[in-house]
């Protein structure tokens, strides 16, 4: 029965289309061509029914009428009009429904993940200042990063409390030196960092009298608890109480283990000690004596960073020589140069950029070979609405509400199971990949982005045929 309809209807718009033979019709001025009655409304309306597969009982399209306007719907219900179409459109066979979103959640988990890598790169750049309590700032015009920080006369901390906008200025050693895993006896490169036990440079509640005083005896460390299982914590997994009183070798000198401490690792080190400053200098015998790596200055009036900022930087100009070369800056200034260092200077940020890049370029290749696979599963109904006079807009309107579907079905599970591997992720390779509010608008706002202009695109065949020769 569909078929005859089908044929019915291919007839019907060939007549309807064809040219009239000159010689067929009286040529007067007052000629009126008188055609037979066509239900024309009743065939396309039959056949509309049968290839959307709706239920009889279900309301049609209006035919068109000089008072009836498609493209400006009644304000019914949101779910109805071109939505409801497109819903039907995408719910009509469920294995395609389902590979379709399957398809759309894996571009949208492919964002994800590259967005989670980049925004670790920031993070881990970070994990170091960001336990810093001062807010200014005072570096080598060498430095790199911050495990290659160069360094700076060992008296310049001293000589910088003097400026009156001064509270104290705290020294900071950093540097990197080589570990023994004390089960495989392997050795790794691992951050090391010394600070003042009278004045620490750190925030951390670790740092109790009784902890400090465990790392008075010099070759007594802490280490991070995040710390790779590549340097050999006692019970395979992260270093912990059962690690205290461990005795190892570090720079061809023994070390113990006094504790551990909770900062994280960045993509510089996987691991970190944490020492005195005498302790430091034994264990990482590649620094100079004498020297320091960072000075962290606190201000009487931390509100008043402008003014203290620029007596510390005279101050630096008018000790002359070396110091004068030193740089100053905020500790918010010191960040972002970090972070910018490690996006736009090294290939990892690199990578990760284009990463992103290239992950919405494929969930947009995705969405439209999902949606362009659909039109074709229907693009007899899309004709049959072109052939009764919707226009190219409300055909546009309603593959655009399917395809917002389309994104708004298939972001929740892309969400859980992006939480999922950034989990994993952080567990197996001991960088912190956390979900932020910022990547959750982000990538919503991609995907309906990039399938909607993945929809546009699917629909030019269906716009540029002529409704006749689709059946």
């Amino acid at each position: 029965m569909k078929t005859n309809f089908r044929k019915n209807h291919r007839s019907l718009l060939k007549s309807l289309t064809q040219p009239v033979a000159k010689d067929a019709l009286p040529v007067t001025a007052n000629a009126k061509v008188q055609l037979p009655p066509v239900n024309v409304n009743l065939n396309l309306n039959l056949n509309l029914r049968l290839n959307l597969n709706l239920n009889p009982s279900h309301p049609i399209p209006p035919p068109i009428t000089p008072s009836t306007s498609l493209d400006r719907p009644s304000h019914h219900a949101w779910f109805c009009g071109r939505t409801r179409l497109a819903w039907k459109n995408l719910t009509h066979t469920l294995t395609r429904t389902i590979v379709s979103i399957g398809g759309i959640g894996f571009a949208i988990l492919l964002m994800f993940m590259q967005l989670g890598f980049l925004g670790s790169v920031g993070d881990t750049a970070t994990v170091v200042l960001n336990r810093m309590p001062c807010q200014i700032v005072v570096r080598s015009p060498d430095y790199l990063h911050i495990y290659d920080t160069s360094s700076l006369p060992g008296n310049l901390p001293q000589l910088l409390e003097s400026v009156s906008e001064v509270r104290d200025a705290l020294p900071l050693d950093i540097g990197v030196t080589q570990w023994q895993n004390p089960i495989d006896h392997s050795f790794r490169a691992i951050a090391m960092m010394g600070i003042d036990l009278e004045q620490p440079a750190f925030e951390l509640p670790e740092l109790t009298p009784r902890m400090i005083s465990t790392l008075r005896p010099v070759g007594s460390v802490l280490i991070d608890d995040a710390s790779a299982i590549d340097f050999g914590p006692a019970n395979r997994s992260h270093f912990g109480r059962l690690d205290v009183g461990t005795t190892t070798d570090v720079a061809g000198e023994s070390a113990r283990l006094a504790g551990t401490f909770e900062m994280g690792t960045g993509l510089a080190a996987n691991g970190a000690l944490l020492a005195s400053r005498q302790t430091f200098e034994k264990l990482a015998p590649g620094q100079r004596p004498g020297r320091v790596s960072l000075i962290l200055i606190r201000l009487d009036d931390p509100a008043q960073i402008a003014s203290g900022l620029a007596a510390v930087r005279n101050r630096l100009q008018s000790l002359g020589g070396e110091a004068s070369y030193a740089q100053a800056m905020t500790l918010d200034e010191a960040k972002a140069a970090e972070k910018d260092r490690w996006y736009r200077q090294t290939p990892i940020g690199l990578i990760f950029i284009v990463g992103v890049g290239l992950a919405v370029v494929v969930g947009g290749v995705i969405s439209y070979m999902v949606l362009a696979s659909d039109v074709a599963a229907h693009l007899p109904e899309y004709a049959t609405l072109r052939a009764m006079g919707y226009s190219d807009g409300y055909l546009v309107k309603t593959l655009l509400s399917q395809s917002t579907l389309l994104a708004l079905v298939a972001f929740p599970p892309s969400v859980v199971a992006a939480m999922g591997l950034y989990y994993v992720t952080s567990i197996v390779s001991s960088i912190p990949i956390r979900m932020t509010s910022t990547w959750i608008v982000v990538v919503f706002s991609l995907s309906l982005g990039m399938c909607n202009i993945a929809g546009v695109i699917a629909l030019r065949k269906l716009l540029k045929a002529e409704p006749a020769n689709l059946f």
